[in-house]
């Protein structure tokens, strides 16, 4: 598996590229890059808060407990005196700090269902409808937020799952496989769980039409374009094929059985 620095370095590369990218193609002004950069530095670090005492981990629920007691306490201000306040703010604080990520790890396993390609899904989905229900930016803004986190979470997983291989000994180690999966048979609570989750996740959502016009995407030219491009992939494939093998009984004729 790829340590903590390694996986920081190659999220801001492919964010920065892709922040850029979107930057030069037009579909977002460049105020807009330092946030959309940042959430793909930090989906390139969320798979691992299936770990208790991974970084990612440590940060996520900091950054939690701090949102959540500011949330509970500021509703308060007019009725408690300051230092009562500050220990409420602590109080939930380290509840979420510690007891509430307690309580997570003891329902995720390294490598379960948060290194699969549902979870892209799943946490791109959280993202989006954050993006347009709670901070209230627009359609377009809200996917492509969704978007830039999922790419910095299938790049750690893709990460990962090259970590997996060894190129020098020319071996595979017995963790291949276990981050770049569709699902998690071997959890399958877990799985079904995410699955409910995203569901909820996509019947909510915000407007996706806007954001294909966007983009130049028609779903019907699209798959009309990928069935052609799968058609002449396959004939391309035959005509090398039986060029090879043709090639190849020249070389090594097969001779007649003699009766």
């Amino acid at each position: 598996m790829a340590n903590f620095q390694t996986h920081l370095n190659i999220g801001i590369l492919v964010s920065a590229a892709a922040t850029l990218s979107l930057h030069v193609a037009g579909f977002i002004e460049q105020s807009q890059m330092p946030v959309l950069f940042a959430l793909g530095v930090a989906g390139s670090l969320l798979p691992d808060i299936d770990l208790e005492r991974s970084r990612p981990t440590g940060l996520l629920f900091n950054v939690l407990g701090v949102v959540l007691a500011f949330a509970v306490t500021l509703p308060l201000t007019v009725r408690f005196q300051p230092l009562v306040l500050a220990a409420i703010w602590g109080t939930v604080f380290l509840a979420v700090r510690y007891g509430v990520l307690k309580v997570f790890s003891s329902f995720t396993v390294h490598r379960g269902v948060w290194h699969s390609w549902l979870a892209v899904a799943a946490v791109s989905m959280a993202t989006t409808n954050l993006a347009y229900w709670v901070w209230e930016h627009s359609a377009e803004r809200a996917w492509i937020a969704g978007l830039m986190v999922g790419l910095g979470y299938l790049t750690h997983l893709v990460l990962d799952e090259f970590s997996s291989v060894d190129l020098f000994n020319a071996k595979v180690k017995r963790s291949f496989g276990t981050a770049l999966k569709p699902i998690s048979l071997k959890y399958p609570w877990s799985t079904l769980g995410m699955a409910a989750v995203l569901a909820g996740l996509i019947s909510i959502a915000p407007p996706v039409q806007t954001v294909l016009e966007r983009f130049d995407l028609d779903p019907q030219a699209t798959l009309a374009g990928l069935e052609i491009w799968l058609r002449d992939g396959m004939q391309w494939a035959a005509g090398h094929l039986n060029a090879w093998w043709t090639q190849l009984s020249r070389q090594f004729p097969i001779q007649a059985a003699r009766g």
